[in-house]
């Protein structure tokens, strides 16, 4: 008996880590089935129920599947078009590279909402309410949710308008500043902005004077070591200044001309901060990635070590270990 129970402990001391391994490794038969649906999408874009059906499908795969770069390509230059058109041709062109980015990458919330902004201003409006409703399936906890509902309703009422009065009209053109501000809003009834401006929180009160010397001083510039392209890279994380108040403040990096940050999360508690950045882009209108830091300060001062998160529209995820020096 004995020998048999030691037998079968040995076995399992061999086989149940591979057993474990192999539960904790998705399966690479998820990305094969997600090509094929894609690969089928191209071939007739027209293809609702299949379209609904990547959507879904990607909305159960964790971590979701980054964005190919061909579909942010046109995102971009469908942003670009829309930012120059003034009649059905311009619009024509957007549009041409907003459904691109919606079929090499069907999953795209964004790639459907922009679609449907500039099908709207074109008068498609029957175009437009399909991939809004696109949008909100594939954004199922989208913030202006709402909005987008109340639009897709109002574009309805358009659509049998324009239907009831056989109008063959052109829509009227956009006004001269259209798309050159910082988001994709539908005009009409009900404006709509995929990603609403959130408060800004950069200011520690700092504690009274008693009990500053307890306090360890992050006041600086704090940097990182990376490599990009095989080269080691000092790169600026953040900046931690004093107001004239006496207070924390933090200020974001400068790290392209065409992007920005906002501060959405500042937090101090003995050694741990807590900072989350919000960057946007001011040419490509939807793209937006947050930084989250969780750090806590060594006994001399020196560093900063902890987590680092970055999370970006597509569905980007990345998780990994920093260390924080002082300048």
């Amino acid at each position: 008996m004995i020998r048999f129970l030691l037998i079968i402990a040995m076995f399992f001391s061999f086989v149940s880590p591979s057993i474990v391994s192999a539960s904790s490794k998705k399966s690479p038969a998820d990305n094969e089935t997600l090509k094929e649906y894609v690969d089928n999408l191209k071939k007739n874009p027209a293809d609702k129920a299949l379209r609904e059906k990547i959507i879904k499908y990607v909305l159960t795969m964790k971590p979701a599947p980054a964005v190919p770069e061909d579909a942010e390509r046109s995102v971009v230059r469908g942003t670009t078009f829309f930012s120059k058109a003034t009649d059905s041709k311009g619009y024509s062109k957007a549009i041409a590279e907003f459904e691109s980015a919606s079929n090499a990458a069907p999953w795209l919330a964004l790639a459907y909402y922009n679609l449907g902004v500039v099908q709207e201003k074109a008068g498609l409006y029957t175009d437009a309410i399909q991939s809004l409703k696109f949008y909100l399936m594939a954004a199922p906890d989208a913030k202006n949710a709402r909005d987008v509902k109340n639009k897709i309703y109002a574009l309805e009422a358009d659509a049998e308008d324009l239907q009831a009065s056989k109008s063959t009209a052109a829509p009227a053109a956009a006004p001269a500043d259209a798309g050159t501000g910082k988001s994709l809003a539908i005009a009409g009834k009900t404006s709509l902005d995929i990603e609403p401006v959130e408060k800004q929180l950069n200011i520690i009160k700092m504690p009274p004077a008693e009990k500053k010397s307890r306090m360890p001083s992050f006041i600086g510039s704090w940097y990182f070591k990376d490599v990009l392209r095989g080269e080691e890279l000092t790169i600026e994380a953040f900046e931690i200044s004093k107001n004239q108040n006496g207070d924390l403040i933090v200020t974001p990096p400068k790290r392209a001309a065409d992007s920005y940050a906002t501060v959405t999360q500042f937090e101090i508690k003995d050694k741990v901060l807590k900072l989350q950045m919000r960057w946007k882009m001011k040419s490509v209108v939807g793209y937006w990635k947050t930084e989250t830091y969780e750090l806590t300060m060594s006994d001399d001062g020196k560093s900063l070590s902890g987590s680092h998160n970055q999370k970006s529209v597509g569905g980007r995820n990345i998780d990994m270990d920093r260390i924080l020096f002082r300048q």
